[in-house]
């Protein structure tokens, strides 16, 4: 599993930083300025004030008492904690006198001086001049005092926005958590996973896409459980594997084919009930099911107390003659160990016979878009169930066709016999013995 990245809430938090930070910004940038503007404007009225209040003081005071006054101005109104207008120079200048008034100890920083002229009412002539000049230190300092509350309020407003973000992304990815973690529920083979949906936005949505989703997957593998009962794992692959697999055609190939029959079925299945007939089989044929698959055969068909299995079909086999034969001397053996047990127990054995031809069939799917069926057909099929019929109990018939494939690997004994359907002359075929090792 690749290392888990960035989760929601890390990718929801950089995205609230950082447009909350341009905001911010954009928010400090626009009051500072506003805020500025709004002092200058205030100062320059205060200023007029002062110049007004002076004016009238000049006209109303001799000059050694309006020097006085000039004094409590600094000393008092203008000295005062919190006053925005910081007076530090004051002149009053006429043709003949010129007042001046100093702070002793100016504030450092910007300065802004204001010049005003003081005319004669009947004259219009300039009768003095007045010039302040005032420290920009309070103003800045309110400024930064301003910035602060902001940066401050932001502050707490982002830390509220950071938690919010938080709680809604971990409501947010718990159900993603959960439908992630059914998902390595699945990866382990859990088809049965299935998540809880209680929303109703795309999460939800989601969460039930996996669960109609997983649905269909454990109903297909229901599907394909029940499909391999029936149909060998070869054929059952193939078909899941291939979509074009599943249509009509059929396919020409060399097959083996084995036929087996229980001998004598009809006469004592009469003396028993169809539950107990029924159970007798599945006795015999669950093992002997067990044989054709180890031997990577295809079960065909069962046919009442026999059935058809067969070799290199749907997939090429090599050495399918060999496989078809040692399936049928397993048969044997399952067959002759079951027998030995039943007869322990007081209970009814059965004996089987069988026929194997190799030789060329038509293998393909026989049926409708609706149900079909794998299978061989062809006059192999049918000289294979004639040498099962001609077999005796217990016995194993060949083809000469399989010996020649077979070889020297197994044990064979010749035999002649006429074979039904077949004409009156007498056909060459081997009986299969049972060897002590069965060469591989």
């Amino acid at each position: 599993m690749k290392r888990q990245g960035m989760g929601l809430a890390g990718k929801l938090v950089i995205i609230f930083s950082a447009l909350y930070g341009l905001l911010l910004a954009g928010v400090l940038v626009m009051s500072a300025h506003f805020f500025i503007k709004a002092k200058e404007r205030d100062a320059q009225y205060r200023v007029l004030d002062v110049i007004n209040t002076l004016r009238i003081a000049r006209n109303q005071m001799p000059d050694a008492e309006f020097g006085a006054y000039l004094s409590e101005i600094f000393s008092r109104r203008f000295r005062a904690a919190g006053y925005d207008l910081d007076l530090v120079e004051i002149t009053i200048a006429s043709a003949d006198t010129v007042l001046s008034e100093k702070r002793r100890t100016p504030e450092g920083g910007r300065r802004q001086r204001y010049h005003a002229e003081i005319r004669n009412a009947q004259t219009e002539e300039a009768a003095y001049t007045i010039d302040l000049v005032y420290s920009l230190a309070n103003l800045e300092r309110g400024i930064w005092d301003f910035v602060w509350r902001i940066v401050v309020v932001g502050g707490a407003a982002f830390v509220v926005g950071i938690v919010l973000i938080l709680l809604f992304a971990r409501r947010s990815t718990k159900p993603l958590r959960t439908l992630a973690s059914a998902m390595q529920e699945v990866g382990k083979g859990n088809l049965a996973a299935r998540v809880t949906v209680k929303s109703r936005d795309e999460v939800g949505v989601l969460g039930e896409a996996f669960n109609w989703m997983m649905r269909g997957l454990e109903e297909g593998e229901f599907v394909k459980r029940i499909f391999k009962r029936y149909v060998t794992r070869q054929v059952a692959e193939k078909i899941l594997s291939e979509k074009e697999f599943v249509n009509l055609k059929g396919d020409r190939r060399e097959v083996s084919i084995l036929f087996a029959d229980i001998r004598g079925f009809t006469k004592f299945s009469q003396h028993m009930s169809p539950e107990e007939i029924i159970a007798l089989l599945n006795h015999y044929f669950a093992p002997v099911i067990d044989v054709i698959i180890e031997n990577e055969g295809v079960l065909d068909k069962f046919m009442g107390d026999g059935f058809l299995a067969f070799w290199n079909a749907p997939l090429s086999q090599k050495d399918y003659a060999l496989r078809t034969c040692q399936a049928a001397i397993g048969i044997q053996r399952v067959i002759a160990r079951l027998n030995f047990q039943r007869e322990n127990e007081g209970k009814v054995q059965i004996q089987m016979g069988m026929g194997i031809h190799t030789g060329t069939a038509i293998a393909g799917n026989i049926g409708s878009s609706r149900r079909m069926e794998y299978t061989i057909i062809g006059e192999s099929v049918n000289f294979a169930e004639r040498l099962q019929e001609a077999a005796m109990q217990d016995e194993i018939l060949v083809s000469a066709r399989t010996r020649e494939l077979v070889g020297e690997r197994l044990s064979f004994v010749p035999r002649r016999i006429r074979i039904e359907d077949y004409g009156d002359a007498e056909i060459e075929v081997f009986e299969l013995l049972q060897p002590k090792e069965v060469e591989t």
